[in-house]
């Protein structure tokens, strides 16, 4: 199962990759390429990360353990993409007002809940199996 999502999350971040080329193309004075193609290499990252932290609370059988993953991936994801908009928001010399940087931190947070949904589907049928 680790392969099948390892392999979902790399075809998610080229098919979103993708998406925010095609955009950048067509509105390139609203959006910043390189911003959110870090973005989205991160976010891919991390929840794989996360996976396989909850996919060990799966496995471990006791429910503590598992509610702790999970609290831990959650966590985890949602503090390194607070992170990331932060870093970005500085660099961008606080101008959240700029009509790119709004367009961009947008995407970012729906690419943030691409990601999440996949993740959560994934490790639910993984539950159910388990079960």
């Amino acid at each position: 199962m680790q392969h099948k999502f390892a392999l979902s999350i790399v075809m998610i971040c080229l098919i979103l990759s993708g998406i925010v080329y095609y955009l950048f193309s067509q509105y390139p004075l609203q959006f910043e390429l390189p911003s959110l193609l870090i973005g989205n290499v991160a976010l891919a990252i991390v929840s794989l990360l996360s996976f396989n932290i909850i996919k060990r609370g799966i496995q471990s059988g006791n429910a503590n353990v598992l509610v702790r993953a999970k609290m831990t991936g959650t966590l985890l994801r949602f503090f390194i993409c607070i992170g990331i908009l932060m870093i970005y928001i500085f660099v961008k010399k606080r101008d959240v007002s700029n009509p790119v940087v709004k367009p961009t931190i947008f995407v970012f947070l729906g690419m943030y809940l691409i990601y999440a949904a996949i993740e959560a589907v994934t490790l639910s049928r993984l539950a159910r199996k388990k079960e």
